[in-house]
């Protein structure tokens, strides 16, 4: 260590610059003198440019809303809270009907009203609004609606779509979107079919689809419509995705925004069941926001980038499924994230896997681009402006623009094919499709629960299953009633694991040689596997002998009046779940991982402390735990001296189910269970409506105003008798249920004489 700190500035810096962001940090920890790498401004913020461009905590930390320190700070500890299953903050939420959770905004129903509350910028306040107000001036130049459903689709960039369904004999359906901070109705438009209906947008453009277009071959097809906001008008072309297969978005679908591209996904290769196939490709296409033309839509191919899976891979379970876009935050690499559970190569026993695979488009060639100029000749549009800065365009729906760069010769071959005798089955109308898999790389597979050994975990008590790409962690909601409870009295924790890099493998004289080209040896050659943990630690069997402050925080996450049916959503640094029987109002509970959300008048916990000696609590072992940055209740714990900062341990461990750390995740035998009670959706629950009936209220305010500013107490108090919108105290601040977890780390300390 002596020879590196002896380094120039300048040198150090250099190397700095050729290692892992985590490794940044943990080099930081090794003494006093590397402090200056998480706390000095310039290098924190080449750090946080170079290793995490594409991170939350960097575009805060370039738009200057924080320092580039804080921000690096903020995104360890975040990755590290999940790595450990370790959160920093547990609060009640509020009381809902339904909710929806996106974008780190939380949109929630109660009675008629709906509340809006931004909890990743830890708000105090939430915006109130009236819904028969709302669609009393929406849709007021229709006649004879005085009632149906309502139900919130999508949230971003303080913009809300919304659904709103009529009752009666002669229903009818509108889109509805308005600006939560400016308090004014941007759409109101009728819908000719809502079946599987979302929406994404952005402040700029709104998009919405439907799973409802029949087409010649008698299935339903995705149909895409798109907005300007800016402009103020409907795009005159449909968006039609006759080969986009599957209905199920976020298990069989995915439909974001990226770079400023509408992107459909699909892991279905056929609309039909092919008794005769070989392998899964993903298909994705994208089309700039700006130009919804067939012209411009881009497809990728069925060759290796796209690869999915053989089915000779063995069967799936699609129940455990999920799939979504993410964007990597190192390089910013659009990828697709996708759990799936598969008795591998025939197996015996079952396990769940995380793949990641790039969205990769064939590059488009220079002879494609004098085509593209003649689709597209009499319009405005230039070939060259809507074209990626990442790949070229090319797969348009016509046939002069489908890829003549992809590799076709790569498709379905008779002479490839692996088993010849199979083939003689093969009918006219049947649709197969072959390659020869690609090696699969040990950093695109994350193995996770291996379902040999018990006791195991039920698809019905399993409430929520995520995956942070950030971390290489999993972590699941589950329903893990004690052992001793002979009624099953739900107590949901959460259980997870991670992964991190090994040393670089050497031969036996030291030199570094390339990892093995078998996948698992591969994986055990470059990964440390994490025992799987639990939060919060077990209590005792023995009602005298539980720890009452760690009961407060199982009180919190299962309240006794709301309990059963839990469905819940996550993000990157965060989780919300409802909780509750159904039918009735059901408690929204807030789970947080990230260290800069502090709810207003959260308690900070004091389990397991001395009164008057020790007063905050950290965790004892683990990966990135200690006094630096933890200070959360996971696994062992111990106790900060306030007087110097030393951890201590604790007079006693805590206690610890039987077989804890080895219990693993599984369906019911026989398809038994309780599945109907769970909604193991990975996305926002979007099924729920609320029931809504427009009263002969007198609406005179929300108005557009451009620029308004956001309302007082006072000032809000007499805006809600003329207004559908207002602002009011957050629930949780009149509820007053919650605990932080956290401590100041030891770099924010007063330093010791």
């Amino acid at each position: 260590m002596s020879g590196l700190l002896s380094l120039p500035y300048e040198v150090l810096a250099y190397i700095v610059a050729g290692i892992d962001f985590d490794d940044v940090f943990n080099l930081a920890l090794t003494c006093h003198a590397m402090k200056f790498l998480i706390v000095e401004e310039s290098i924190c913020k080449t750090i946080v440019r170079t290793k995490i461009p594409f991170s939350a905590e960097a575009r805060l930390a370039m738009s200057a809303r924080t320092s580039s320190a804080q921000a690096l700070r903020r995104a360890v500890k975040r990755r590290n809270a999940l790595a450990t299953v370790s959160p920093y903050t547990v609060a009640t939420i509020g009381v809902c009907d339904t909710y929806v959770y996106l974008n780190g905004v939380l949109c929630y129903t109660l009675d008629d009203k709906l509340r809006v509350l931004d909890l990743h910028n830890s708000g105090k306040h939430e915006v109130v609004i009236s819904i028969p107000r709302l669609l009393k001036q929406a849709l007021a130049g229709a006649h004879d609606i005085n009632q149906g459903t309502f139900q919130v689709l999508y949230y971003a960039d303080k913009i809300i779509s919304c659904l709103f369904q009529s009752s009666g004999p002669d229903s009818a359906a509108w889109l509805i979107a308005f600006n939560v901070g400016r308090r004014a109705i941007l759409i109101v438009e009728e819908l000719d079919a809502t079946e599987k209906i979302f929406v994404r947008h952005n402040t700029e453009f709104l998009y919405f689809g439907t799973h409802s277009e029949i087409d010649t071959d008698g299935h339903k097809k995705w149909v895409i419509r798109g907005h300007s906001f800016k402009e103020r008008r409907w795009f005159e072309e449909k968006v039609h995705l006759p080969e986009m297969a599957g209905s199920d978005i976020g298990l069989t679908n995915c439909f974001e925004f990226h770079d400023n591209y509408f992107y459909a996904l699909s892991n279905q290769t056929s609309f039909e069941v092919e008794e005769i196939d070989w392998t899964s490709f993903y298909h994705c296409v994208r089309f700039p926001l700006d130009s919804p033309c067939k012209a411009l839509m881009e497809k990728t191919a069925e060759n290796k980038d796209m690869w999915r899976r053989q089915h000779q891979e063995g069967p799936l379970d699609e129940r455990w499924m999920f799939m979504r876009l993410d964007v990597d935050e190192s390089t910013g690499t659009l990828r697709i994230i996708e759990s799936r559970k598969e008795w591998y190569h025939g197996s015996s026993k079952s396990q769940r896997t995380y793949y990641k695979t790039d969205v990769v488009f064939p590059k488009f060639e220079n002879a494609d681009f004098d085509l593209l100029g003649e689709s597209l000749s009499g319009t405005s549009a230039s070939p060259s402006a809507n074209l990626p800065a990442s790949s070229g365009m090319s797969g348009s729906s016509s046939s002069n623009l489908r890829t003549n760069s992809s590799t076709n010769h790569e498709l379905f071959d008779n002479s490839m094919l692996p088993n010849s005798q199979l083939l003689r089955l093969r009918r006219k109308d049947d649709n197969p499709h072959y390659i020869d898999p690609r090696p699969r790389l040990p950093d695109e597979v994350h193995p996770g629960d291996d379902g040999s050994t018990k006791p195991t975990f039920t698809l019905a008590r399993t409430c929520v299953r995520t995956y942070h790409t950030a971390s290489s962690a999993y972590i699941d909601l589950v329903d893990d009633p004690h052992p001793t409870d002979w009624t099953s009295t739900q107590r949901l924790r959460l259980r997870g694991s991670s992964r991190r890099p090994k040393p670089i493998p050497r031969d036996e004289a030291g030199f570094i040689r390339p990892h093995s080209t078998d996948l698992p040896t591969a994986l055990e050659e470059l990964y440390e596997i994490k025992d799987i943990s639990f939060w919060p630690p077990a209590q005792d069997p023995d009602p005298n002998k539980r720890d009452t402050d760690i009961d407060e925080v199982y009180k919190l996450l299962n309240p006794d009046k709301h309990l059963g049916y839990v469905h819940g959503t996550s993000d990157d640094r965060s989780l919300v779940y409802a909780t509750g029987p159904p039918g009735q109002p059901q408690a929204l509970i807030f789970v947080g991982f990230d260290a800069s959300i502090q709810l207003h008048g959260v308690k900070r916990w004091g389990g397991l402390s001395k009164k008057g000696v020790y007063g905050k609590i950290v965790g004892r072992k683990g990966v990135g735990e200690g006094p630096h940055i933890d200070g959360r209740a996971s696994g062992r714990f111990g106790y900060v001296n306030p007087s110097d900062g030393q951890v201590l341990e604790a007079t006693a461990d805590p206690y610890i189910d039987v077989g804890e750390r080895t219990r693993t995740v599984s369906i019911d035998r026989k398809g038994k269970g309780k599945a109907e009670f769970f909604d193991s959706t990975p996305v926002t629950g979007l099924g729920s409506q609320t029931v809504v009936q427009i009263r002969e209220t007198q609406v005179t305010g929300a108005v557009d105003v451009v620029g308004s500013r956001q309302l007082g107490d006072e000032e809000s108090c007499k805006a809600k008798q003329h207004s559908w919108a207002w602002r009011e105290s957050a629930m949780y601040v009149i509820i007053d249920r919650g605990y932080n977890f956290g401590l100041r780390p030891w770099f924010n300390r007063p330093q010791q004489a």
